[in-house]
């Protein structure tokens, strides 16, 4: 693997930890999200990339020094364990929220792979769709950890690739078939019906006729 300029995997000789941690010094800030980038005021107070600074890249920032520990031990193992150990999905929500507060806001800016940019806009259209206050901040929680881990752990990119796959190949066969064309419940959706399987095979055949 090749090491980004400016990032090491480990941090170099005679650097000292610093004695607050990061997420805590961020939430303090005020922060929603930890931060990526620096405000630049020769820039208008938009968000950019201090001169000397690396690629301000979601992947940089997870994958190298001297962040890398804080993903793993802070965000990820909680996280991890919370799903491992819960009888229930309250039981993970806390630490899902969390794990949230502690990574970067993925944009399209931030990010380098094209699949990542579809996960983006979907989530867009996913939240305009769906309308239950009592499920929103669930599930775009949810959707923001898998653009993240999808962003910079080909571990799970590479599994959720083969799960996505393996449900086209069955759709364009016409075996996955919607158990549903209309949302189930009144009220939680604004978006458009399913279609039936022969529209969405078709669907299928004209979006590969196009390339």
């Amino acid at each position: 693997m090749e090491i980004p300029k400016g990032y090491t995997l480990q941090p170099p000789e005679g650097y000292e930890y610093p004695k607050v941690d990061p997420m805590v010094q961020a939430m303090r800030d005020g922060v929603g999200h930890f931060p990526l980038v620096e405000k630049s005021m020769e820039d208008e107070g938009r968000e950019t990339v201090s001169k000397n600074a690396p690629p301000a890249l979601v992947s940089y920032w997870a994958l190298y020094f001297p962040m890398r520990d804080f993903v793993i031990n802070k965000i990820k193992a909680p996280l991890r364990k919370a799903i491992e150990s819960a009888k229930t999905l309250k039981d993970i929500s806390g630490e899902l929220f969390s794990a949230i507060k502690k990574i970067p806001l993925i944009t399209k800016k931030n990010t380098s792979f094209t699949n990542s940019h579809i996960l983006i806009d979907k989530k867009e259209l996913f939240l305009k769709y769906h309308t239950n206050p009592g499920r929103q901040k669930l599930l775009e929680s949810v959707l923001d950890i898998d653009r993240f881990e999808y962003e910079h752990d080909g571990y799970y990119a590479f599994l959720q690739d083969w799960i996505i796959i393996e449900l086209a190949m069955e759709l364009a066969k016409g075996n996955w078939v919607p158990r549903f064309s209309k949302f189930p419940i009144n009220g939680c959706w604004t978006g458009p019906d399913l279609p039936d399987i022969d529209t969405i095979r078709k669907q299928l055949r004209e979006a590969l006729n196009e390339q």
